[in-house]
């Protein structure tokens, strides 16, 4: 039987946690600042969807400080870490895109540097979902890169990891044909162990009903 995309992914970052866990070190990723600019849109309280959360460092801590915080990774070592990291938070392992959540479980959903390891056929399903887990005027925030690959595995610190992206003007029509608004869809640059990687921001709303 042949491995699954959601195998390779997990077996990669459990295999990677160390070095993963110090990839931002010394860099200043924008992950950090966006993340904060959504939160102050929210409420105290607020039903938070990490999805891709890994160790929960920095993104889901940032949100259990003020928010009911639930991660969700494909690696359980990452998950084991995130555990240790966040204790405050609700954390499973699982594949983002077998997920079942009850529609308008949350207020917010982000999604940092997860996509580009789904096949790029099924983001539209990713986004279909998502929209449906949240509440009406719901916000999500999440990363696509900027360049277009087809399905690929590739060493990445070391490790086999699966790699699937459109291009730009592609993930921002797959977005808004899944019925968001798009508020922000921004490019910036950072550094990863030492290399330059593009990722495409985007900020949406799904509309309030009846809107």
């Amino acid at each position: 039987m042949s491995e699954s995309v959601a195998d390779v992914v997990a077996r990669g970052y459990d295999r990677v946690a160390q070095a993963y866990a110090g990839l931002e070190d010394g860099v200043e990723w924008p992950r950090l600042r966006r993340l904060r600019e959504l939160l102050a849109r929210l409420p105290d309280g607020s039903r938070i969807l990490d999805l891709g959360c890994g160790n929960g460092m920095p993104a889901t801590a940032e949100i259990a400080k003020r928010h009911v915080a639930v991660g969700v990774d494909v690696s359980p070592r990452q998950i084991e870490l995130a555990r240790q990291n966040v204790p405050d938070a609700t954390l499973s392992v699982g594949d983002v895109l077998e997920l079942r959540y009850e529609p308008g479980s949350f207020d917010a959903i982000v999604a940092f540097y997860t996509f580009d390891h789904i096949p790029r056929e099924r983001l539209p399903e990713m986004l279909g979902l998502m929209r449906g887990w949240l509440a009406d005027g719901g916000w999500t925030l999440f990363t696509v890169e900027e360049e277009e690959q087809t399905d690929t595995v590739a060493k990445w610190l070391g490790e086999p990891m699966f790699f699937s992206s459109y291009d730009a003007a592609t993930s921002r029509r797959l977005v808004a044909d899944a019925g968001f608004d798009i508020v922000g869809a921004e490019v910036e640059e950072q550094l990863e162990g030492g290399h330059p990687v593009s990722y495409v921001w985007i900020l949406a709303r799904k509309p309030e009903e009846g809107q």
